[in-house]
């Protein structure tokens, strides 16, 4: 199962794709878990790749199906 992945609204803000090292915000996007579970914000500054990874391995554990990139 592939989890997409939205930059829609990153871009919109910052006018490029997401890159480099930050703290990063996502927002996890699933029928089945309560509205406290669907952010996820990392507590480190890391590369948008790693911090992507992060992301979607907390995706998968939470069957979700879209990654939200928050500006």
């Amino acid at each position: 199962m592939t989890i997409e992945v939205y930059t829609g609204r990153y871009e919109r803000e910052h006018l490029r794709k997401p890159m480099g090292r930050r703290f990063w915000r996502f927002t996890l996007v699933s029928p089945t878990i309560t509205v406290k579970d669907h952010s996820l914000v990392l507590q480190d500054a890391m590369t948008y790749q790693k911090a992507l990874q992060k992301a979607q391995e907390v995706a998968e554990l939470r069957r979700s199906v879209r990654i939200i990139v928050e500006p």
